[in-house]
């Protein structure tokens, strides 16, 4: 979901993370299928130059089948009755989510017979933001400070750290942003971690069942992921680029509008 398509009255380093049971690693494309288990959650990206909903539906179909090493054409893509994805067909049964912002996609898919009870993925974009005010007008009050006391350099990133990790729980969680969920906490990076910078999932303060973290991505993007229910976190978080075979070149990022136009709400499934 894009952080730039709701209204607001105001206006990131990669790598390998490890931490309380879970990894987080960048995997070849071509070992997702051999490497997905129960305990394992996938993620992947692409760049993403033209729909971006078409291209997150095909690599949605791509992940999912090679998630049961089954052929893509065998995999059906739909929604739920709430408007969350799914998926049919070869990958019936797979918990699955998917989000876009402007140049890139992602997908999530938990293994087959995974425990989870659901998973989300959120990407955005760091870009100009007025973070502060973003932070004070959607976030906690402790949220809200650390936003304000990061570097100005940081603080669009810090605001899409926090963003992006309560926007994948709230769809692990089959809410959304609803019911406050920019005001559920998600925790603060430990002390001397960049903001957006990859950390393994997680428990989530004062939830057990749900985690969430930073994964390894693109440069200028941040994303994040979360899973809920049993297997808490997950022993696996498996984050697969694009192959050499997909080419596509960085976009710009989308500045925020002139008129400074930033969300309200958005459906609960909003990718």
């Amino acid at each position: 979901m894009e952080l730039g398509r709701m209204r607001a009255a105001g206006r990131a380093a990669r790598g390998t993370a490890e931490q309380a049971g879970t990894t987080a690693t960048a995997q070849a494309p071509a070992a997702i299928g051999r490497q997905i288990g129960a305990d394992t959650v996938a993620v992947r990206w692409q760049y993403a130059d033209r729909d971006p909903r078409t291209h997150a539906r095909e690599l949605l179909r791509t992940a999912a089948a090679e998630a049961v090493g089954a052929h893509p054409a065998e995999v059906r893509i739909g929604r739920s009755a709430s408007g969350a994805p799914q998926v049919s067909g070869a990958a019936s049964g797979l918990l699955v989510g998917v989000s876009h912002t402007r140049g890139l996609v992602a997908v999530v898919v938990a293994g087959p017979g995974n425990r989870a009870l659901g998973v989300g993925v959120d990407v955005e974009a760091v870009r100009p933001l007025d973070a502060i005010a973003l932070a004070e007008r959607w976030f906690t009050t402790v949220e809200a400070a650390w936003v304000r006391a990061l570097p100005p350099g940081l603080r669009a990133t810090g605001l899409l750290d926090l963003w992006t990790r309560k926007e994948a729980a709230g769809k692990a969680l089959g809410l959304g942003l609803r019911a406050g969920g920019l005001r559920r906490p998600v925790g603060l990076p430990p002390p001397g971690t960049p903001p957006g910078s990859p950390r393994s999932l997680t428990p989530l303060p004062g939830d057990r069942l749900l985690a969430g973290g930073v994964l390894p991505g693109p440069h200028g993007y941040v994303l994040a992921c979360a899973v809920s229910g049993a297997g808490t976190p997950p022993a696996l978080v498996l984050v697969t680029p694009p192959g050499t075979q997909l080419p596509s070149p960085r976009p710009e990022h989308r500045r925020t509008p002139a008129d400074g136009s930033l969300p309200s709400t958005t459906p609960p499934w909003r990718e």
